[in-house]
C-alpha cells in the first residue's frame, strides 16, 4: 500500500503503518511495525516507549528554515535518504534512551527538502540484522518530491 501527502510516499508492507503530516512549515512521516497514533511527536518518542521486541519505527522530519537551513549545505549535504545498516545502530542515537533499543539518525537533503531521517529497532527473537535489512527494504521505497 502506498502512503502519501506533503510530496512523500513510501511503499508500505502488510504488517506496518506509515503516516504523513504536517509539521510547521514541513512535514514528517512516520513508519512502523506497530500501531501508530496521531500524538506521537515528530520523533515519535511517544510511539518508541510502545514498542515490542522485534519491532522497528522510522520518523523522516522535514525542517524549513530558509534563514538558518539550506538545502544541501553542512548538516544537510548528503544528498538522498540514507538506508540504515544495523552496525550503524547505537544505544547513545536514541532520542530517548530506552533499554533493548538502537537508533541511528542522519540528516539530508533530497528535491531540495531538508530532512531528518531517526529510526529505532528493538531487536527480538530474529536477528537484529534481518530487523534493519526489513526496515531498509521500506525505506528504499521513501520518495520525496519538491
Amino acid at each position: 500500500m502506498n502512503v502519501s501527502g506533503h510530496g512523500i510516499s513510501v511503499e508500505v508492507p502488510g504488517g506496518w503503518e506509515a503516516r504523513v503530516a504536517r509539521h510547521g512549515e514541513g512535514a514528517v512521516l512516520h513508519l512502523a511495525t506497530f500501531p501508530l497514533l496521531e500524538t506521537d511527536g515528530a520523533y515519535g518518542a511517544a510511539a518508541t516507549g510502545r514498542m515490542r521486541r522485534g519491532d522497528a519505527f522510522a520518523s523522516l522530519v522535514e525542517y524549513v528554515d530558509p534563514v538558518n537551513i539550506r538545502a544541501g549545505v553542512g548538516l544537510y549535504a548528503a544528498r538522498r535518504p540514507p538506508i540504515p545498516a544495523y552496525h550503524e545502530f547505537a544505544p547513545m542515537a536514541l532520542q530517548v534512551t530506552r533499554a533493548g533499543q538502537l537508533g541511528w539518525q542522519r540528516f539530508f537533503t533530497e528535491s531540495g527538502r531538508t530532512c531528518c531521517l531517526y529510526a529505532v529497532i528493538k531487536p527480538g527473537a530474529e536477528r537484529p540484522e534481518r530487523l534493519v535489512r526489513r526496515l531498509a527494504s521500506v525505506l528504499r521505497t521513501l520518495r520525496i518530491e519538491s
